[in-house]
C-alpha cells in the first residue's frame, strides 16, 4: 500500500483508493452498524424479542467476539496501517517517530478490542484502590492516565501539523474519548447501580434499556472517531493505492 502521490499511473492490477470513496464506504459500514443496532434494541426493548434469531449477539454493541467488535478491531488496524505509512513515508526521522507511536497505540488498541484485556483490569483497580469514588468499569483510570499523558507527549508533534489535518484530529479524539471514556463513566454508574438494587444480576445477559442507549452512545461515538480519524489519514496523503509488490 502507497501513497497516491507516490504511485505510478498506469500501473499494473493497481487499485486507486481515494479519500471520497474512503469516506462513503465508512459512512455506510458505520452508519449502517448504529442503524441495525436501534432497529434491534427497538425490538428488544419495545416488542420483547431478547434474540431476534441470534441478530442481537451478532451486532450487539456491548458484545464481546460478534461482528460489531470484529468492524471496530479492523478500524483500529486500518488506522494504525496508516499512521505507519505516513511515518514511513516522513522523511525527517524525528518527525517520524509520533507517527510510529500512535500506529503501536493503535495496535493494542485493536488487540484489546478483540480480546477484552481492559476487562481484567477493572477488578484489581477497586480492589487496590477501594474508594468510593472508584467507577464499576474502573479500567478508565489507567486508560484514561495513559491518554492525558500520551496527549502531553504528542502535544509539540500535534502543533506542528497543517491546520486541518489538526482539525480533524481534535474532533475524531474528541468524539472517540467521549464515547470510550465519558459514555463508559456513565454506563459504569447505571450499572453499579443495577448491582446495587439487584446483586445476583449476570452482567453478560443484562438487557436494560438504560444501559443499552448508553452502550449505543458510547460505541457509536468510537466507532464515529475511527472513522473521521481514518478518513483524515487518507484524506491527507491524497488517498492511498494498493498494489501488489514488485
Amino acid at each position: 500500500m502507497t501513497s497516491s502521490r507516490d504511485s505510478a499511473p498506469g500501473y499494473a492490477g493497481a487499485l486507486p483508493i481515494p479519500a471520497e470513496r474512503t469516506r462513503w464506504f465508512l459512512v455506510c459500514l458505520i452508519g449502517g452498524l448504529i442503524l441495525i443496532q436501534c432497529g434491534l434494541l427497538i425490538l428488544v426493548h419495545v416488542f420483547g424479542r431478547p434474540n431476534v434469531f441470534g441478530l442481537v449477539d451478532v451486532f450487539d454493541f456491548g458484545g464481546e467476539h460478534n461482528f460489531t467488535a470484529l468492524v471496530s478491531t479492523l478500524l483500529m488496524l486500518s488506522c494504525a496501517a496508516m499512521l505507519a505509512l505516513t511515518g514511513r513515508l516522513t522523511t525527517d526521522r524525528a518527525s517520524a517517530l509520533p507517527w510510529f507511536i500512535l500506529s503501536a497505540v493503535f495496535v493494542f488498541l485493536a488487540v484489546d478490542e478483540a480480546t477484552m484485556i481492559h476487562e481484567y483490569l477493572s477488578a484489581p483497580m477497586r480492589s487496590m484502590l477501594h474508594a468510593d469514588w472508584v467507577p464499576h468499569l474502573a479500567w478508565v483510570l489507567p486508560y484514561g492516565a495513559a491518554m492525558i499523558v500520551l496527549a502531553a507527549v504528542l502535544l509539540p508533534w500535534f502543533l506542528k501539523l497543517d491546520r486541518q489535518s489538526q482539525i480533524r484530529f481534535v474532533v475524531a479524539g474528541s468524539l472517540f474519548v467521549l464515547g470510550a471514556v465519558g459514555f463508559e463513566l456513565l454506563e459504569s454508574q447505571q450499572v453499579a447501580g443495577i448491582f446495587a438494587d439487584h446483586p445476583d444480576t449476570d452482567i453478560m445477559e443484562l438487557q436494560d434499556p438504560s444501559v443499552d442507549m448508553l452502550i449505543l452512545f458510547e460505541e457509536s461515538l468510537e466507532q464515529i472517531g475511527l472513522g473521521i480519524f481514518l478518513h483524515a489519514l487518507v484524506r491527507r496523503m491524497g488517498g492511498v493505492t494498493v498494489k501488489p509488490g514488485a
